[in-house]
């Protein structure tokens, strides 16, 4: 039987950042659906940090790079910001 999904969190901070760089909610949370789904089933798809945070570079928003930050264990996914690099 396969394994479950993790759940995924998004931290109020990671809203926050996510809200200032995409302000229509609905986009938003479109930008970052696809994300949500891959990390739920396979989080170390993204690079590692160090002190068991990892980042996942996604599409640009304009002339903007954007990498998403986040954490993760056996059942949950937790999304911590979301920023331009």
């Amino acid at each position: 039987m396969p394994e479950l999904p993790r759940q995924v969190i998004r931290e109020h901070s990671f809203e926050r950042a996510l809200r200032a760089l995409i302000q229509d909610a609905r986009e938003a949370d479109e930008f970052v659906e696809g994300a949500e789904f891959v990390l739920a089933r396979d989080p170390e798809v993204g690079s590692p940090l160090g002190k068991g945070i990892w980042f996942l570079p996604m599409a640009p928003i304009g002339k903007a790079q954007i990498a998403l930050y986040y954490t993760f264990d056996d059942s949950t996914v937790t999304l911590l910001a979301i920023a331009s690099v």
